[in-house]
């Protein structure tokens, strides 16, 4: 358990900055949808 432990903790070690651009990416593309629809509401 604690090798399979340090195996997962590696990998996201060495995945950091691309799973932060990913979730920044992504927090983007939420707010983008959140303001269409919002506008596609009120416009109607």
């Amino acid at each position: 358990m604690e090798n399979n432990r340090n195996k997962i903790e590696r990998w996201f070690d060495r995945h950091n900055h691309t799973m932060e651009f990913i979730r920044t990416i992504v927090a983007i593309t939420v707010l983008v949808l959140q303001v269409v629809i919002l506008l596609h509401i009120f416009r109607s």
